[in-house]
C-alpha cells in the first residue's frame, strides 16, 4: 500500500517509523508521474514489510516541496530514522527503486 502524505502527516508516516521509507514526491498533471504510479503500487506491494511507501503531492504540499529542494518530478527520497540516505529523479522501474533502498544506487 502507498501512503500519501501531507505536511500534517509527514513526521508520523516518514520521520517516525523504524522501516525505510520511500517517499516519491510527484504531481497529478505529470505524466512520468502517471506512468510511476503502478510501478510504485507494485513496488510496494512487493516489499510490504521491509520498506514503507510514500507519495506526497507537490501541490498540496508546497512547504515539503520547497524544504527538500524538488525542483523535478517524479523524484524519490529514501528516508531512515529522518535522515535522507538517497534521491533519484524521473521514471524509474522497480530495480532502481531496489537498488536505491539498498543503497546500490
Amino acid at each position: 500500500m502507498v501512503a500519501e502524505v501531507t505536511e500534517n502527516s509527514f513526521r508520523r508516516e516518514i520521520l517516525e517509523p523504524g522501516l525505510p521509507v520511500l517517499v516519491e514526491f510527484y504531481a497529478p498533471w505529470c505524466p512520468k508521474c502517471a506512468i510511476m504510479a503502478d510501478v510504485v503500487s507494485e513496488f510496494a506491494e512487493e516489499n510490504d514489510g521491509k520498506v514503507k511507501v510514500c507519495r506526497i503531492n507537490i501541490d498540496r504540499s508546497p512547504g515539503l516541496t520547497k524544504r527538500f529542494g524538488i525542483g523535478e518530478v517524479p523524484t524519490f527520497l529514501l528516508f531512515r530514522r529522518g535522515k535522507i540516505l538517497g534521491a533519484m529523479t524521473g521514471k524509474v522501474g522497480k530495480e532502481r527503486l531496489s537498488q536505491l533502498v539498498n543503497g546500490r544506487f
